[in-house]
């Protein structure tokens, strides 16, 4: 009687120490993990202030998820029509309109199946404190509506920040910047600098924000870009906004873009993104 009371005892005091030690090595375990996701080898950095990732979930598996998501979200937006509206605003210190430039377009698909710019409105400038440019129409189609040129993915250096919540999705922040300065003297060459916001389930874009690179002698807006589901696996560019003071040689320019994408169509071939330039003014 007494051997058996003793021997439950000692499985009572066993189970304790099993329930109140598990939480403990499970999160040495969660420490070690993302110890070794930093030293990885990779170019991939892990902020000290980071929210780590889960064990199965490292910063390189999510940077190489992301990578593959988002090829496959360019290919079906190279197979949809979309319509596009954009306004670019000066604006006076009191908050009353200077200046705007209005672009409204369809982009469709030609008979090679190239992408193609119709222009369905397109009004006078009436910008009178800056000039619309090449590189401001070039950014429009380019960084401003799907952040970095993933076909040239190497030309970027990505770095996992830390996953928060965001508009309730549980998202990764990921920061993105050239892997070479980008060179003023070759203003054709366009770079995203900023973060990127990846969906933590189905690792596709939510928002983008920052600028584009080279400035050379003009200025560019920082800049937000939003997605959203178009079907229940696909989210697509659905809005791009800025409100930034451009700092020029003599003057500051408070600049505002709005831009909308929509009415997204589905077209059943595989095809390549091209802009068409405007002259400019």
């Amino acid at each position: 009687m007494t051997r058996s009371l003793h021997r439950t005892i000692k499985l009572v005091g066993l189970l304790v120490f099993v329930l109140f030690s598990t939480p403990s090595a499970i999160a040495q375990q969660g420490s070690i993990a993302s110890l070794r996701s930093s030293s990885t080898g990779s170019n991939v950095l892990v902020a000290s202030n980071a929210a780590a990732p889960s064990v199965m979930t490292t910063p390189a598996t999510i940077l190489a998820a992301f990578l593959k998501t988002e090829t496959q979200v360019r290919e079906a937006l190279n197979q949809h029509t979309f319509k596009r509206d954009v306004v670019l605003q000066t604006i006076r210190r009191d908050g009353q309109v200077t200046g705007e430039y209005i672009r409204n377009s369809q982009f469709l698909f030609d008979d090679k199946g190239n992408r193609i710019e119709r222009v369905l409105y397109h009004p006078p400038s009436t910008i009178r404190e800056m000039r619309i440019t090449r590189e401001d129409i070039q950014d429009l189609a380019g960084a401003q509506l799907l952040g970095i040129d993933i076909v040239e993915s190497t030309k970027y250096r990505f770095s996992y920040s830390a996953a928060e919540m965001l508009e309730g999705r549980q998202v990764y922040i990921v920061s993105v910047e050239p892997t070479v300065k980008p060179d003023p003297h070759r203003m054709s060459e366009r770079f995203f600098c900023g973060r990127v916001w990846i969906d933590a389930q189905l690792f596709q874009v939510v928002k983008i924000r920052g600028v584009v690179e080279p400035h050379g002698k003009q200025r560019f807006p920082v800049f937000e870009t939003w997605r959203e589901p178009v079907s229940t696996a696909l989210l697509l560019p659905a809005r791009t906004e800025a409100d930034d003071t451009l700092h020029f040689g003599k003057r500051d320019v408070r600049y505002r873009i709005r831009v909308r994408y929509y009415d997204y169509k589905i077209f059943a071939s595989k095809l390549k993104v091209t802009e068409v330039d405007e002259p400019g003014k």
